[in-house]
């Protein structure tokens, strides 16, 4: 078998593999939202104008735009998003074959569909560019492309650029016209669509509020600083660019530090371990190569453990050939038992209103994403006086606080600025006149 023909092969192997592992596990809130988002513009809804989101727009863009061509729908969505984790693989195999198996067991814990995983297939790009000096336009270009992905993340990778080429501006020029090009191109189209003021004010005035109403810390954390310590102390000792990117690229985590996110940042920093312990990593690899190949069988067995032991259903098109938990589909249910199909005036004020919307089959609109720093500069307050200005709306929320994301202001006005209705189940049901 020739090597095209292997890599072939294994890109295949790879994208099933991926979409096993989600396709067959449950459903939450964030999955749903960066469904959502695609699906969104795949329906030809406009961003930041028809729906708000914190996130800048390439990936809903580029998802989104494939589930236009070959489907909107959840399965669809599946596939489209385990290519992403095997590029990254098939990135980690040409740059060091030993790291292949490690990060792959890593990354399959954390290859849910989302915006993050875009980022580090960019980080492995910019990697790889960094090898040929003449790549200069390419890696502006990606850095751009990484900012309109991420922003945070997108501007720390600049650091390194700035970092060598301070004392070479022909060079830094190139990459600052590469990392303009996209941007420019973005901002362009949104000032022709009319959503430029919106893109502005959600993706970055916002961002202070979204820092502040979303920090958390756990032990999680403590994993990360040592990431930290030991990618500056391997820096100091090497100068190497790559180390550089990877640290930079840690605060992807930022400014939720939970498991998910800080995992996100240790797929690049188990990557350099295994690419720079060459001999020892000989040794441990050959010793363990069967328990590396079990833990790579864990998120398969776990993803049919959670089909087997959950209840699932499903008849919605948008979740076609895609189970969904039994017990979120009979609360879609309960929700639509009150309002018996009459939705035009009717509001949810809870994480899960992307969920209960398509399942209900109920178009999105842009107060449907409700959450403490996702609507832009003093978003709430906004969102208040506009609701204040409606007259004739239903509200429904859960019969206490949710927590997490939820805009506990928003919350508050409802239950203490709205007229009760009644209780059902979970849910209570104001009104406003």
């Amino acid at each position: 078998m020739n090597k095209k023909l292997k890599y072939i092969l294994l890109f295949i192997v790879l994208i099933i593999f991926f979409f096993i592992i989600n396709y067959f596990n449950v459903i939450n809130d964030d999955l749903i939202w960066n469904f959502g988002f695609c699906s969104n513009f795949a329906t030809g809804m406009t961003m930041y104008k028809d729906y708000n989101m914190v996130i800048t727009p390439l990936y809903p863009f580029l998802v989104g735009a494939l589930m236009k061509i070959f489907g909107n729908n959840m399965t669809m969505f599946y596939i489209i998003n385990s290519i992403i984790p095997t590029l990254i693989m098939m990135l980690v195999l040409k740059l060091n074959k030993k790291a292949f198996i490690p990060t792959i067991v890593l990354l399959s814990f954390v290859s849910v569909p989302n915006y993050n995983l875009l980022c580090i297939l960019f980080l492995f790009i910019l990697i790889y560019l960094e090898t040929n000096p003449k790549n200069d336009y390419l890696i502006g270009i990606v850095l751009g492309l990484t900012f309109l992905t991420k922003s945070n993340v997108g501007v720390l990778l600049c650091i390194p650029t700035a970092y060598y080429l301070i004392k070479d501006l022909k060079k830094l020029i190139k990459r600052i016209v590469g990392f303009l090009l996209p941007n420019l191109l973005v901002l362009g189209i949104f000032y022709l669509n009319g959503s430029l003021v919106y893109y502005i004010d959600y993706c970055f005035l916002g961002l202070f509020s979204f820092a502040q109403g979303n920090t958390e810390f756990s032990f999680w954390l403590i994993i990360l600083l040592l990431s930290i310590v030991y990618l500056i102390k391997e820096f100091i000792k090497h100068k190497d660019i790559s180390i550089l990117y990877i640290l930079c690229f840690q605060m992807i985590a930022y400014p939720i530090f939970n498991g998910f996110h800080v995992m996100y940042a240790s797929v690049p920093v188990l990557y350099y371990i295994m690419n720079h312990l060459s001999k020892k990593v000989d040794i441990i690899y050959e010793k363990n190569q069967k328990l590396f190949l079990i833990l790579l069988i864990c998120p398969i067995v776990g993803s049919i453990i959670i089909t087997i032991t959950h209840e699932f259903t499903y008849d919605n098109n948008i979740f076609k050939y895609r189970y969904v938990n039994k017990e979120m589909y009979e609360d879609s249910k309960i929700i639509d038992s009150i309002f018996k199909g009459k939705y035009d005036n009717v509001y949810f004020i809870m994480n899960s209103a992307y969920l209960n919307k398509y399942l209900l089959d109920i178009p999105i609109n842009n107060y449907d994403l409700l959450l403490k720093g996702n609507l832009g500069y003093q978003g709430e307050k906004r969102v208040i006086s506009e609701f204040k200005e409606m007259k004739d709306i239903y509200f429904i929320i859960y019969d206490q606080y949710e927590g997490g994301q939820a805009s506990k202001k928003l919350y508050d006005y409802v239950v203490n600025d709205t007229d009760y209705v009644m209780s059902k189940s979970k849910y209570m049901i104001y009104y406003q006149n």
